[in-house]
């Protein structure tokens, strides 16, 4: 007689499902696209890594962040618009629900690694994030150097390194030592670099400690910031696990405004905290040498609440029942066409903290652009890839065909969002008093 077994269709898919892929998400500190990444055109290349982490999977060519840090970070991690969240530099609300909490709900271990500066305020202290490991410069525990005898939060452990002790190489060590321990997998890795903010010190590589240099000192910064990325690289590699693991890399807004670098033959100012194309557009490259064809490029417009999403698809976890500004952008990374966006929103508060041009004053800013056009909350319209500094704004009067079904497209894209952040007219009504 013989035995028949009855498998279950479920039970099937469930037993011959592929394994989840690793996912690494790396974001730079203050750098812009055109800031000597090969990669993106620059005529002297200082990250052959990640140019080389670029010819082996996908480069998109219009990435963009929010101006500043805070903003583009909590954007980042919970695939939502600022005009909805954003209550202030420095934190990031404690309500919100970050890709570390996602990607927990289906299985993967979680690390963090870096520069945090999200917990004033009343913000998310690193614990309640949704990471079971950190080690973080500048949380509620110290905020002393990032870079030399750094000062840490070490799972909720403040330490102070020893003097000939280097941030970032102490950053990648606790990366790498977190991968080996769940090479098994799933896990995320969320790296926020140190490098290449300010204050603008020798590294390792420099062969001095003293040099008062900010602009070679930056340089040098670039270069290590290169470096760091390639050791996780590597590792990953004599890991075994290079295959099964989703890298991407971004960098969360311009260059530092005090800082001048060579962008497409033209010697120019950095511009963080401004609202224009070099203080917003970021480098974005993935690799994934399994589902990512080597070398390719995209020319569709990314936004920073497009990760998050992304890392959904890849990891297969529930998106949060909130308000989403974001989609996911996996399937252009794998070569499909995808959902590609027509526009993206931006919401910026320039003076909730910080330096930044008086010109921007104290109001919310926010417009809407695709790869060729912007519309800013005040009327203007530009053309931003023949006035990438917005010098001179296109009368409306004067719009050709093109440009005036872009305008309008514009129009009712900010209409459809929220007309205001609610902590910045908390903030104003306290002011009228």
């Amino acid at each position: 007689m013989k035995t028949v077994f009855v498998i279950s269709l479920a039970f099937a898919q469930l037993a011959f499902a592929a394994p989840k892929q690793n996912i690494i998400l790396i974001m730079a500190d203050d750098i812009a696209y055109d800031n000597n990444f090969g990669a993106y055109g620059a005529r002297e290349s200082w990250t052959p890594r990640l140019d080389q982490l670029a010819k082996e999977g996908v480069m998109f060519e219009q990435a963009y962040s929010c101006p500043k840090c805070t903003p583009s970070r909590v954007k980042l991690m919970t695939g939502r618009s600022g005009i909805r969240n954003y209550e202030g530099f420095g934190t990031l609300p404690s309500a919100e629900i970050t890709f570390a909490h996602m990607l927990k709900q289906v299985g993967y271990k979680t690390h963090v690694a870096g520069k945090w500066q999200l917990d004033g305020k009343g913000g998310t202290e690193t614990s309640e994030a949704g990471f079971d490991s950190w080690f973080l410069w500048n949380t509620n525990l110290g905020r002393g150097s990032r870079y030399w005898e750094p000062d840490f939060d070490v799972n909720g452990k403040h330490i102070v390194f020893g003097k000939d002790e280097y941030g970032p190489d102490l950053c990648v060590k606790s990366i790498m030592e977190f991968i080996e321990k769940n090479k098994e997998g799933p896990f995320l890795v969320y790296y926020p670099m140190l490098l290449v903010h300010g204050p603008f010190e020798p590294t390792p590589d420099s062969g001095v400690r003293e040099r008062k240099d900010s602009q070679k000192n930056f340089e040098d910064m670039i270069k290590y910031m290169d470096k760091c990325v390639g050791r996780i690289l590597d590792g990953l590699k004599e890991l075994g696990i290079d295959e099964n693991t989703v890298v991407i890399f971004c960098s969360d807004n311009g260059t530092n405004r005090a800082l001048t670098y060579e962008s497409f033959g033209e010697i120019v100012d950095g511009k963080k905290g401004v609202p224009h194309d070099r203080g917003t557009h970021s480098p974005m490259i993935v690799r994934d040498p399994v589902n990512i064809p080597a070398g390719t490029r995209c020319a569709d417009i990314i936004d920073f609440s497009d990760v998050l999403p992304t890392l959904a698809e890849i990891g297969g976890a529930k998106l949060p029942e909130v308000d989403l500004d974001g989609r996911s952008f996996w399937p252009q990374c794998k070569g499909e066409a995808g959902n590609p966006r027509e526009w993206i929103f931006q919401y910026y508060w320039p003076k909730s903290w910080g330096w930044i041009p008086d010109e921007l004053g104290d109001e919310e800013l926010i417009w809407v652009h695709n790869q060729q056009y912007k519309l800013h909350g005040n009327g203007l319209f530009y053309d931003i890839v023949n006035d990438r500094e917005e010098l001179s704004p296109i009368p409306l009067e004067k719009l050709t065909s093109e440009q005036t079904e872009a305008y309008e497209m514009f129009k009712a894209a900010i209409a459809s969002k929220p007309k205001t952040n609610p902590a910045y007219q908390e903030k104003m009504k306290k002011k009228a008093k």
